[in-house]
């Protein structure tokens, strides 16, 4: 493990301190310790008060490490994004203003996306939690068209489906439009009003003024509501009739609806969204699907905040996709609240096997930990 210095504003949400840094401000002193994790609110928080450089920890990996991209794969990840939520944007405008628009557009921008997937599938979703956009609709549907174009390749779905899924995934909400201006949250993936409910049709209608738009594709974004127990929404399908591109955007689309909701009062972390996602009581999407899902995005993401049953709370390196379940570490804390200078683990080692996971800690309590320490 080294450390590199890096300025502010090249900060990202997961990178840990090196070295501590102390600011002193109107409202008093704030102290962030070696083996911090930057959040976001963090970042902003650090460069408001003038801080331009800081030091974080770097980790010596292999190639199978997958949440360590190089910076070119980095920057065309990141040009990909927002070219896709630009596109996506204009073209919904086309839609509303002229009516009809070309299918090439839309092409261009899956073909763009799953160029990226295949070189580092991680690296999109990673950015798609990072990146800020007003045009709310515009960046969950490209969230949702990330997560399903990554979940389809897993399935080894033929090109052309993969193509029809992204198309799908692109339009999906688009007849959401008409309600950007009205807040819903993740309440939603069970009660949402009368008018939302029938957004996947208005969408299905958009679409379809698309030249060259497939059948396929037309299915899967009036059916991306629709549950295997009956309860989803417009028409209330079960399994059977619902197609396998829409199940796959079901899924999709609730994983990052918890995640990324449209207000981010409403937000909870993947792992609970996981969680909520593949509990048994619902039924409501494909287990294949599922199965999938648990192995593709991982139980515990990059940056969670964990506790081991042995009493250290540690933060997640990356995943093990063949056991999720148990995934590399930092351990940071030896309780909680005595920190431990920070060393790597891998819980799919067998030398850990006594070690698991028992929960995931919220940030509001990591600061409860922090601000004790800073007391003593």
């Amino acid at each position: 493990m080294g450390m590199k210095k890096i300025r502010i504003f090249d900060a990202e949400p997961g990178m840990i301190l090196a070295k501590p840094v102390v600011v002193l401000h109107s409202g008093g002193r704030e102290l962030m310790r070696p083996g911090f994790m930057l959040e976001k609110t963090h970042i902003k928080r650090l460069g408001k008060w003038g801080i331009e450089h800081i030091f974080v920890e770097t980790y010596d990996g292999g190639a199978d490490n997958n949440e360590v991209f190089s910076e070119s794969i980095k920057v065309l990840a990141k040009q990909t994004y927002e070219d896709a939520i630009t596109s996506l944007a204009r073209l919904s405008k086309n839609l509303i203003s002229e009516g009809a628009c070309e299918i090439d557009l839309i092409s261009r921008t899956i073909t763009q996306i799953l160029d990226v997937i295949a070189l580092e599938q991680g690296v999109l979703s990673l950015l798609s939690k990072l990146k800020a956009s007003d045009e709310y609709i515009y960046q969950h549907n490209v969230d949702v068209c990330v997560t399903a174009l990554i979940l389809g390749r897993s399935l080894e779905l033929p090109e052309a489906e993969q193509n029809d899924l992204g198309t799908a995934c692109l339009l999906h909400d688009l007849g959401l439009v008409a309600y950007k201006k009205q807040k819903w949250d993740n309440s939603m993936l069970t009660a949402a009003p009368a008018n939302i409910r029938k957004h996947p049709l208005r969408s299905m209608e958009m679409a379809r003024e698309i030249r060259g738009i497939s059948e396929n594709a037309l299915d899967a974004v009036a059916q991306h509501h629709e549950y295997m127990d009956g309860s989803g929404y417009p028409e209330g399908l079960k399994a059977g009739q619902i197609s396998k591109l829409a199940s796959i955007i079901a899924v999709s689309e609730a994983f990052n609806t918890l995640v990324s909701p449209f207000d981010p009062a409403n937000r909870v972390d993947p792992h609970q969204a996981m969680v909520t996602i593949v509990d048994p009581k619902y039924h409501r999407f494909d287990p294949e699907v599922l199965r999938v899902f648990v192995s593709n995005l991982a139980i515990y993401p990059a940056g969670t905040f964990v506790q081991l049953n042995n009493s250290m709370r540690a933060v997640v390196i990356n995943s093990n996709r063949d056991n999720p379940l148990r995934p590399r570490i930092l351990v940071i804390y030896e309780d909680e609240t005595k920190p431990v200078k920070p060393f790597h683990v891998d819980l799919s080692d067998d030398s850990y096997r006594d070690w698991f996971i028992e929960g995931v800690i919220s940030s509001a309590n990591i600061m409860k930990s922090i601000e004790h320490i800073m007391k003593l």
